[in-house]
């Protein structure tokens, strides 16, 4: 498999999950891994794929809050970002944080 067929595989993945945060937390804990996946490769998306990520990216904001508590039901965050040395360009990795910030927590309540 080549790399723009994997980035497309796992965009697909990433904007499928963004859509249903009622899900378990296992399940959002792997979207947060496709994620990253996605990240590592982010110089070979296209321009209409970019915009694509943009836009699921906004979907994993606006619902953060509902994530992150069906992730505290089965994992720690802080301990993951530790654990695997997460830096801070990850943002998603930090959902925890990003729903105490005043204008995020008042979106998805």
């Amino acid at each position: 498999m080549t790399i723009a067929t994997e980035l497309e595989r796992l965009l697909t993945q990433y904007e499928t999950d963004v859509r249903f945060p009622d899900v378990s937390g296992m399940e959002h804990l792997d979207m947060l891994l496709t994620r990253s996946r996605i990240a590592e490769h982010k110089d070979g998306l296209n321009a209409e794929q970019a915009a694509r990520l943009a836009d699921a990216d906004q979907w994993l904001l606006h619902n953060a809050k509902r994530f992150n508590k069906a992730i505290l039901n089965v994992a720690d965050l802080t301990t993951w970002r530790e654990e695997a040395n997460v830096s801070p360009d990850h943002w998603w990795w930090y959902l925890d944080v990003l729903t105490n910030v005043p204008q995020l927590a008042q979106v998805g309540d």
